[in-house]
């Protein structure tokens, strides 16, 4: 399959609940009966919404209501049947967003090349390539995960990381982590930013790495990377064709103990931007990753500082990105990724 497809994604607190029922189960169920293509939910280690209250897994009185992410990708046609009922579960939770994307499964993911793609400019600009399926391919005496962030390390990316989801969909069915069990059906997401030819070229070996993979294919700026000038993020325009509002989405790779100033970079971000009045901020741990030429790191055992990758998500309208631009230009000045993404529709569901 290859196909205009959409990302519907709702950002929330793990706590929250429609009736009796956590809505993060809500959301699954939706997509399970919607028979989504994809779907995963994910854990985040610390963030604000709308009301800036911060949550976080640093402190035991701001850990008991984690944020979560819960994301949806299948044909546009398939996500718009899905989103009305998504708005009504999700009303008074959050904030949600709707962006177009390539998907991509099966033979078609091999074979793809991003170069003849409008989302690349040419051959060197960069594309976000996300690919979602299982865990249980071993390969190279690892998690086949593993060996694909590897190869995608030797290829050139960018950078790229993996985070492990808790629950989700995989061609429709329902696959839902348990304690004390491999979880190999459960899907995770692979995030790798790169020129359009290099994914291109690691593709082939991506695809067999994953048990029965999707991916998604998006535009992106690369607004900083390690050896390179930080430029400001290219203007979004404020509206799209119909009127409607644009936001706007950066998004900081970075490793969990990369510091600013003696602070965590991902801690300095979510207390500046949430004193700032950023309308939303999400970070994600992932399992693994990298970025620049610098070798894939992930958390030691047995150490008392984290080594894992974390994404920092902030989403708020172009202007107000443009005023928080020189505060997260500031921080991220040493080390770590900038992304930038269009965000044509994005609302808070209440």
């Amino acid at each position: 399959m290859r196909a205009p497809g959409a990302k519907l994604t709702v950002y929330f607190s793990e706590r929250a609940r429609i009736a009796d029922v956590f809505l993060a189960d809500r959301l699954i169920d939706v997509y399970a009966r919607h028979r989504i293509h994809t779907s995963v939910l994910v854990r985040g280690a610390d963030g604000f919404g709308t009301h800036h209250r911060l949550h976080t897994d640093r402190l035991l009185s701001a850990s008991e209501n984690l944020p979560a992410v819960s994301i949806a990708i299948d044909t546009s046609e398939r996500i718009e049947a899905a989103r009305n009922e998504v708005e009504t579960v999700a009303a008074g939770a959050g904030l949600i967003t709707l962006e177009r994307a390539l998907l991509v499964d099966g033979a078609e993911l091999e074979r793809l090349d991003l170069t003849q793609l409008e989302h690349a400019a040419d051959a060197s600009a960069p594309v976000k390539l996300t690919l979602y399926g299982g865990r249980r391919i071993r390969a190279q005496g690892q998690a086949g995960y593993v060996t694909a962030l590897d190869h995608l390390a030797a290829a050139g990316a960018a950078g790229a990381s993996i985070l492990l989801a808790v629950d989700g969909t995989l061609h429709g069915q329902r696959r839902r982590a348990r304690f004390f069990a491999r979880n190999g059906d459960v899907p995770l997401m692979l995030i790798a930013i790169g020129g359009a030819a290099v994914l291109t070229a690691a593709l082939p070996q991506l695809a067999g790495l994953l048990d029965t993979p999707v991916a998604t294919v998006e535009r992106v700026q690369l607004v900083r990377a390690p050896g390179r000038v930080g430029r400001e993020p290219i203007g979004v325009p404020s509206h799209d064709d119909t009127g409607r509002v644009n936001w706007q989405k950066l998004t900081v790779h970075v490793r969990e103990d990369a510091a600013h100033d003696g602070r965590p970079i991902h801690s300095a971000l979510v207390l500046g931007l949430r004193e700032a009045g950023l309308a939303g901020l999400t970070t994600l741990r992932g399992i693994r990753g990298f970025y620049g030429d610098r070798p894939p790191f992930a958390d030691r055992m047995l150490s008392l500082r984290r080594g894992a990758p974390v994404l920092v998500v902030a989403i708020d309208t172009p202007k107000r990105m443009q005023d928080c631009w020189p505060l997260i230009s500031g921080v991220t000045a040493e080390h770590g990724l900038v992304t930038s993404e269009l965000v044509p529709t994005s609302f808070t569901a209440r």
